[in-house]
């Protein structure tokens, strides 16, 4: 007899407005001062404006911290809790995608911890380290400006090691973000390429999640309507950007991503888009996007049914047999990509083929999603996918 095992989110604010509302919902937590992490782009596009003038409407104050990297190093986020030491900060605003997120909800878990800790004292490899204890987490509110990642429900934040140029993750299911307020209208100016490429990141949760070997099964009619909405909705959301129906839509599906991950966990697609952007500097869903079809593909005989199911839910008509169908979602998902205009191969996005090997032993040996991957993988599967996408 086997047993179920959830992490859910904290308080969720949800809809359009929401973002405004910020400044009173975290007034109510009665800090002594904020810290505020954004990403550059964040503010460069003025998203995090409502977010500002709210605070200050509210009379709470804040230190606004911007030295956010993409696909964030261990180095930027220490730099990054330095900072909120000598800020004086009690409670943590992170805004952004999820390089943005992951550095704040890295920066909660070192600030918790000795004051010479790093990051990397709590990365999680190939075993459990030691965390903080829950009740020194400073109270963090995450807001998202893409709907992909989900990280403003999840309990974790994925780090790249600037020396090996692998991602490790830390956190653990007590490290989920006290509040999330999640604002479809921070994502209405959020450019094709970002919208498609973070709508991916979203689909690969929803369906890494759905055939994943844990057995959680109160999240699969959200999961597979996760799945749906982001099938009739991202297409939509990358050519007409202001179309607030598909905003709302890919939100709702990316924090249904979150959730699933945050219990199921993932498989070997992350694993192996993991390294892609820690070897060769590749966006996050675009990694997942391109191998996610190849992943299913390499996959489909351990979870056939469950493939079938998603197959259904991206819009594939019934084939004449479950295994027909289940093909015909992995066809579904690489269209989807074509439909968004990303590109579907390793060598279109500049993937040097001889960084393969070294890749593949770090997707297998360092990196942990493919635990739950619905087949057995190896070193050598990792790398014949690699080969595959190229």
């Amino acid at each position: 007899m086997t047993t179920s095992y959830y992490i859910w989110p904290n308080e969720v604010h949800f809809g359009f407005g929401s973002a405004r509302k910020t400044g009173s919902i975290v007034k109510a937590e009665q800090p002594g001062h904020v810290f505020v992490i954004a990403d550059p782009g964040v503010i460069a596009a003025n998203l995090i404006d409502p977010i500002i003038t709210s605070l200050q409407s509210e009379g709470v104050s804040f230190t606004l911290y911007s030295k956010v990297e993409p696909n964030p190093s261990a180095t930027s986020v220490d730099a990054a809790a330095t900072a909120y030491r000598d800020s004086g900060a009690d409670l943590i605003v992170g805004i952004g995608g999820g390089s943005g997120l992951d550095t704040a909800k890295a920066v909660r878990m070192v600030v918790a911890g000795p004051a010479n800790a790093s990051v990397s004292d709590y990365a999680y490899r190939m075993g459990d380290k030691a965390l903080p204890h829950p009740k020194h987490l400073p109270f963090f509110v995450a807001i998202p400006t893409t709907a992909g990642t989900g990280a403003e429900v999840t309990p974790w934040a994925v780090v790249t090691d600037p020396i090996e140029k692998t991602k490790f993750g830390v956190g653990g299911p007590r490290s989920v973000p006290s509040m999330a307020i999640i604002d479809p209208e921070l994502m209405l100016t959020l450019p094709a390429f970002l919208t498609a490429a973070t709508g991916m990141d979203a689909l690969s949760h929803c369906i890494e999640a759905y055939v994943s070997k844990n057995d959680n099964p109160a999240l699969d009619a959200m999961i597979l309507d996760g799945i749906r909405d982001i099938a009739k909705h991202l297409p939509v959301a990358v050519a007409q950007g202001d179309r607030r129906t598909a905003r709302e839509a890919m939100a709702h599906a990316a924090m249904i991503g979150g959730i699933a991950i945050s219990s199921k966990w993932l498989g070997a697609c992350h694993s192996l888009a993991h390294q892609l952007s820690g070897f060769a500097n590749v966006q996050h869903g675009l990694a997942n996007a391109i191998m996610l079809p190849h992943q299913m593909t390499f996959s489909l005989p351990g979870a056939i049914e469950r493939y079938a199911a998603v197959a259904t839910a991206l819009g594939v008509d019934s084939g004449s047999n479950v295994r027909e169908r289940a093909e015909r979602g992995i066809a579904a998902v690489t269209q989807l990509s074509l439909d968004c205009n990303l590109p579907v191969r390793l060598r279109d996005v500049n993937v040097p083929k001889d960084v393969i090997p070294a890749m593949a032993k770090a997707a297998y040996t360092v990196d942990l999603n493919w635990w739950t991957n619905p087949r057995v993988v190896n070193e050598q599967v990792m790398a014949q996918l690699y080969h595959a996408a190229w």
